[in-house]
């Protein structure tokens, strides 16, 4: 009881009052001045922006992957011939995959492939599976060719002949034979085939 008397009092002595006289709680609202100029917040956080595009810029000039696969999908675009190419070995490769696992298709030393008859016999007794794995050769080896003579061109040259081309197939059957897997046949520099391991 004693508690709301002390606080009736000090209300009273401040000049509070709860009716119609003065508030004892001011509300003071800050001096506002607008001008064309920017702030301080205003400039730190442009100046903020600006060095995230700086570091935008930066980070978008490093070449990755899959920038460069973009880069290399717009070009074979851009080259209808090319284009057709990659998109028959897209669409051949899971099958070439099952093939090269049962130890039917090898990678030969000049960056084609070839049908293997000394390991599996069981497409020898079969002509219509064989004639399909023959063909699906024929168009995998022709696409390659494909690549590798237009991608020559691509490079500036611009009629390659059969030298430049058969180096060309030479260097992507190196990078056949480090990508293949375990127990894929592939051929050597000197033509023998060999399991790899």
């Amino acid at each position: 009881m004693n508690r709301r008397i002390l606080a009736a009092a000090m209300l009273i002595l401040t000049g509070c009052a709860s009716g119609g006289g003065i508030s004892c709680i001011d509300i003071v609202p800050p001096k506002i001045e607008l001008t064309g100029e920017k702030t301080a917040l205003e400039r730190q956080v442009i100046g903020e922006y600006k060095e995230l595009e700086e570091d935008a810029w930066i980070i978008s000039s490093v070449q990755t992957n899959v920038a460069r696969e973009q880069r290399n999908s717009q070009q074979a675009s851009a080259d209808q011939i090319l284009f057709e190419a990659f998109k028959i070995r897209e669409y051949h490769s899971e099958k070439i995959r099952e093939y090269k696992n049962e130890g039917v298709i090898g990678e030969k030393s000049n960056g084609f492939i070839e049908y293997i008859s000394f390991v599996n016999r069981k497409y020898e007794n079969d002509k219509q599976e064989k004639n399909l794995i023959t063909a699906l050769i024929d168009e995998e080896n022709k696409a390659r060719y494909t690549i590798f003579r237009r991608s020559l061109v691509l490079s500036g040259i611009e009629n390659p002949d059969e030298a430049q081309i058969r180096a060309f197939g030479e260097d992507f059957a190196v990078e056949q034979r480090s990508s293949a897997l375990k127990d894929d046949y592939i051929q050597n520099r000197n033509g023998i085939w060999e399991l790899k391991k």
